[in-house]
């Protein structure tokens, strides 16, 4: 057989197996029914911009059930047009997530307002024991695709005692002269999240009094001086989004439309719900409607949406990344408002439930050490942070450490966050301050200036509330996270 023939056999087969190997990828990849592909490629926006909905969805569910006789209290219970309040400073036995901090004591409730307005009322928050400095508090009020709209508190209406009504869309009454309209609640069910900063254990009984007067009545309750609690529509079950997850997969899109139904999206929003409207998402839809294939395309994109948001949160999407930290994208707190939607569903939703406002708090996140390392308790580490470089803030900062679920880590320090009110930290000669990060303290480190870690993967997260301009502005560089 001559030269030429062999290398035209060898070709003819190459290209045989070419296009033998192309009409299986295009059977089983590229010619998936039209009506499938169509949901998938649609359903995977759909999911990006729904996940607040659905997440909002579940974690309300999950607060609104009474407290269980005999089990420790570790998140929100009866939190119904009803303020729930932390016992004790949030640790490691709550696991729903959203990146809690150890330096405030919750006060949280799922609000509802249709036919009247809410009339919330504070105490007299005053300041600080035996200090000039204002007790820092605020209720962040934020809406159910996880936008804030509103804020009471030491930087929006002070310290002072007040009364504040959010009113239904489109309401046009009169308030009395001692309440102050806040603002229009952009959907009728609405989280007030509430943060009361603590110094230490001793000063937790204090702070609970200020808590027990945060107050939620209607307005006519308020005018005729009536206490109970607001109505609100029952709810229907909806899976713990940690717990049940596959149930959560097969309910995903109706759990969606259910609660875009009773919390319709802005008329800033109609042009994408009529983009969804073919893919029967949004508002008063019917997914009955849809064709098998339809019906295949939006499991699919459930299915990779789910664990395309995670991925998203790891990554430096959005953010501003200085020495390993990432200053969180500048939109954060209201992503929803500026058409941010895969920032709002990863960064704001996932990760935090919701986010403040910067003005109000920055978080700064590292999930890598200086060499770009993901963290982990197989190394220690340590940030230094030089003389007068300590995070510029008008309220505190601290550093805490979580895991990938979102949640506090424990250890047997019960220690979950170091900052200004640390007791015992230890400055060094020069005036600079060097904490330290790991699963075992390190030879020679004070342990005063240790945050201990689990031995797999974790991440950290330094606060800064009511930070200075440098933050705002993410001018601030946070000290590199160094692996010793």
């Amino acid at each position: 057989m001559g030269a030429n023939k062999k290398v035209w056999i060898a070709f003819s087969v190459l290209i045989i197996g070419f296009l033998a190997t192309g009409a299986f990828v295009w059977k089983r990849y590229i010619r998936t029914p039209w009506d499938e592909e169509h949901a998938y490629t649609k359903g995977l926006q759909a999911v990006v911009y729904a996940f607040p909905y659905v997440l909002n969805s579940s974690v309300r569910w999950a607060w609104s059930q009474p407290q269980k006789e005999g089990e420790p209290v570790v998140a929100p219970t009866d939190a119904i047009n009803h303020f729930f309040h932390s016992p004790r400073l949030t640790g490691p036995q709550y696991r729903d997530g959203g990146t809690p901090n150890n330096d405030t004591a919750y006060s949280t409730t799922w609000a509802y307002v249709e036919k009247e307005p809410l009339v919330i009322s504070v105490p007299e928050v005053g300041n600080l024991p035996g200090t000039q400095k204002p007790r820092y508090y605020s209720l962040q009020l934020a809406a159910f695709d996880s936008d804030n709209f509103a804020y009471i508190g030491t930087r929006t209406t002070g310290n002072g005692a007040g009364h504040y009504a959010i009113a239904p869309k489109g309401w046009h009454g009169k308030l009395p002269a001692n309440v102050k309209l806040l603002a229009e609640a952009p959907t009728p069910w609405f989280l007030i999240l509430g943060r009361t900063l603590v110094t230490s254990n001793d000063d937790f009984p204090a702070v609970a009094a200020l808590m027990r007067q945060y107050d939620l009545q209607t307005l006519s309750d308020f005018e005729n001086k009536v206490h109970r609690r607001p109505p609100a529509p029952p709810l229907t079950p909806v899976p713990h989004y940690k717990k049940e997850q596959l149930a959560l997969l097969g309910n995903f899109w109706s759990i969606a439309n259910a609660a875009m139904t009773a919390n319709p999206p802005g008329d800033e929003d109609a042009r994408l719900m009529r983009f969804f409207r073919d893919i029967e998402v949004g508002p008063g839809r019917d997914l009955s409607r849809l064709s098998e294939g339809m019906v295949r395309g939006l499991d699919r994109a459930v299915l990779r949406g789910l664990t395309m948001l995670p991925e998203v949160n790891q990554t430096s999407f959005g953010t501003k990344s200085v020495n390993g930290w990432k200053y969180p994208p500048r939109d954060y707190g209201r992503a929803g408002t500026h058409g941010a939607w895969l920032t709002r569903a990863s960064l704001q939703s996932l990760g935090g439930i919701v986010a403040n406002d910067p003005e109000e708090a920055v978080y700064i996140v590292a999930h890598a050490d200086s060499a770009g390392q993901l963290l982990d308790g197989k190394s220690n580490y340590r940030i230094d942070f030089p003389k007068g470089q300590i995070p510029p803030v008008q309220a505190f900062w601290s550093m805490s450490l979580y895991d990938n679920t979102n949640n506090l880590v424990d250890n047997p320090l019960n220690r979950y966050s170091l900052g200004d009110r640390s007791p015992g930290l230890v400055f060094n000669p020069d005036g600079s301050l060097t904490l330290y990060v790991g699963h075992e303290l390190p030879q020679g480190a004070a342990q005063s200036n240790w945050l201990p870690a689990p031995a797999e993967e974790f991440y950290l997260v330094l606060r800064a509330y009511l930070p200075g301009k440098s933050i705002v502005d993410q001018v601030w560089e946070p000290p590199a996270v160094v692996r010793q």
